[in-house]
């Protein structure tokens, strides 16, 4: 059953609308702390010193604009480049015309997009503008660079974002309320013809849009949300922002977790991100909109699921996969003294480099695609292009998971959430990559993470867990050892099991899940010796230098919430009861003596798995994964 509520505008900017908004501005600019102020390296100004409104102009601002030590009040706007054609296409600055962008330019010789940005602005009063496509030297990388490198700073000082889910492409405006004419001839009088035009009217029939849950519907390719919902760009842009005004089926402001929707009367609180009162998600329904992001951030423990939401975006360019989150990140980390690794926090290594694809994500980023190991193992040794270390889920051209299961009937490693106490299990730890000194938070041009640790050969059971094809279970005679996941999933092909290596990274306990692992170690220690399996070996070892390192320490345990019962409390009850593990699983490099990252592995404490059963007391090595 479909959600009614009330009609949008004729127009966006309609009186109605521009009255209400500028009030909620002036409420909001009202109600705000002190800052400190922040300007852009360069801004659109709408308008001159003359009072003609028909021009802009690229500005550098100087002190004159930041006399009175307030910020500077400018809007900016968060939009869809478009396919390649488009954005090649679109009114940008580059270093030939920088000259005429700053001498002055009209506002109808630019894309639609940005035409409509500026319009808006006219409306609220708002003199400034950034557009990035204008605001930075498109063909100077090292602008490129720094300029990307301030994205936090550009959006959370923006007094006002202006977001487009209408606009697919800088080719197309989002202001204008698009209608449909349909055609109909009366079924009893044949001689009675007319048209019907129709257009939004608020009315969702999808109930998870009517909802809000807009999560559910990026994950499915039948998504009815605009490209600007799917791109990786907008959702750091999104995100970083203080104030959005979202112009979709209907306007909808969002600022500092107070919001409205066009036809409301009033902004509604929400309070810690909540929907409040009568309901905010009722008030969002039809602007592609309904869950506060804006206000108050702090990823905290969410940075797995931020990783896991941008991850499954998409980009024109691959390249792009690190910078167009280099503001999330840069606030991930920032006033902690943590370095940042190709997308890996270092102080949670150890959880952070356990990651999965999603399935049937590939390597060209197709979702139906399956990946071969052929083609994963080409991908590593010969990028095209570097993107990251293969330790890294920036490298995967599609949606990861973190707390996602190598075997898939529950046994997960709950790196995500606070149900489980975690170790390092490792001796020492050194990881390094390459990145601009301008944005250590963008692009990388290599990475390496060097562990000294607990290295097995792949054992020659393995057997795949029906209805999965890239789940296993690897086994030491009839005894279990591990779950593994790898990185690719085509079941077809030869795979050299023999040359993967399995690589301790921690341990976790959690009393419940051990309980679970007691209850199945009889039956599956019974399993019958006949199951299909294919044979491993061992090999490699390497050497480097690192800028990072660190002790392992099986103390030093991360958890933020206690399970049941804690692993001492377990060994007073059962002498035998014993730490899960987990890790990774590596493959030789062409490169001599190194490996990449192919997939991990959990072993739960039954059968021959565990920490204690399997792990400690075999002999550490170093490797070197790239």
């Amino acid at each position: 059953m479909a959600s009614r509520e009330s009609s949008p505008q004729e127009h966006p900017l309609c009186d109605r609308n521009v009255e209400k908004l500028r009030a909620f501005i002036r409420d909001t600019e009202a109600r705000a702390k002190p800052r400190p102020a922040f300007c852009p390296t360069r801004l659109i100004r709408i308008g001159d010193d003359k009072g003609k409104e028909d021009i802009c102009y690229l500005v550098i601002p100087g002190p004159d604009l930041l006399r009175d030590k307030r910020p500077l009040r400018y809007a900016a706007l968060s939009y869809c480049w478009g396919p390649l054609e488009d954005a090649k296409a679109q009114f940008k600055t580059e270093r030939a015309s920088l000259p005429d962008r700053v001498s002055g330019f009209r506002p109808e010789e630019t894309s639609p997009v940005m035409r409509d940005a500026v319009e808006v602005c006219r409306a609220l009063d708002i003199r400034y503008l950034w557009v990035d496509a204008v605001c930075i030297v498109q063909d100077d990388r090292v602008d490129w660079e720094r300029e990307s490198a301030e994205m936090t700073n550009i959006y959370r000082g923006a007094c006002l974002t202006i977001c487009t889910p209408t606009s697919t492409s800088c080719r197309e405006g989002f202001l204008e309320r698009r209608v449909l004419t349909v055609n109909f001839r009366s079924k009893i009088d044949r001689s009675v013809v007319g048209s019907y035009t129709i257009r939004s009217c608020g009315a969702i029939s999808d109930p998870r849009v009517a909802r809000g849950v807009y999560g559910e519907l990026d994950r499915v390719d039948t998504s009815p949300l605009s490209n600007w919902w799917k791109r990786g760009w907008t959702y750091q842009e999104l995100r970083l922002s203080r104030r959005v005004l979202l112009f979709g089926n209907k306007l909808l402001v969002d600022f500092e977790n107070r919001v409205w929707s066009e036809n409301d009367e009033e902004m509604i609180e929400v309070v810690t991100g909540e929907v409040s009162a009568e309901g905010r998600e009722d008030r969002a329904r039809g602007a592609f909109a309904g869950i506060s992001l804006t206000g108050q951030f702090d990823l905290g423990d969410d940075w797995m699921s931020t990783v896991e939401e941008y991850s499954a975006r998409q980009l024109t360019f691959e390249t792009d996969k690190l910078p167009a989150m280099a503001g999330l990140a840069r606030m991930e980390v920032q006033g902690g003294g943590e370095l940042y690794l190709a997308g890996i926090r270092r102080k949670s290594v150890h959880r952070d480099v356990f990651w999965t694809p999603e399935p049937r994500t590939g390597v060209a980023g197709d979702g139906d695609a399956r990946v071969s190991f052929d083609s994963l193992i080409k991908s590593l040794n010969s990028p095209q292009p570097y993107v990251a270390p293969s330790w890294s889920w920036a490298r995967w051209r599609g949606k990861v998971r973190f707390d996602e299961s190598p075997a898939p009937y529950g046994d997960h490693v709950p790196v995500r959430d606070g149900d489980a106490c975690f170790a390092r299990a490792y001796e020492r730890i050194d990881v390094w990559t390459s990145a601009s000194e301008s944005n250590p938070f963008g692009q990388v041009t290599g990475g390496s993470l060097k562990i000294t640790s607990t290295v097995v050969p792949m054992l020659p059971r393995l057997q795949r867990q029906e209805g999965f094809d890239n789940h296993w279970e690897m086994y030491e005679g009839n005894g279990y050892v591990a779950n593994i996941s790898f990185d690719w999933d085509e079941p077809e092909g030869w795979v050299p099991y023999e040359r993967l290596s399995l690589v301790l990274i921690g341990s976790y306990w959690n009393w419940s899940t051990y309980r679970i692992a007691k209850l199945n170690q009889d039956a599956e220690e019974e399993q019958d010796d006949d199951d299909t399996g294919d044979e491993a070996d061992r090999d490699g070892e390497a050497d480097v230098d690192m800028i990072w390192g660190e002790g392992g320490d099986d103390d030093d345990e991360d958890s933020s919430s206690e399970s049941d019962i804690s692993f001492e409390a377990a060994l007073n009850r059962d002498e035998d009861a014993d730490k899960f593990a987990y890790g990774l699983v590596v493959h030789p490099a062409e490169a001599e003596g190194r490996y990449f990252r192919v997939g991990v592995f959990t072993s739960w404490p039954k059968g021959r798995g565990g920490l204690k059963r399997f792990f400690q007391g075999r002999d550490a090595r170093t490797i070197e994964i790239i």
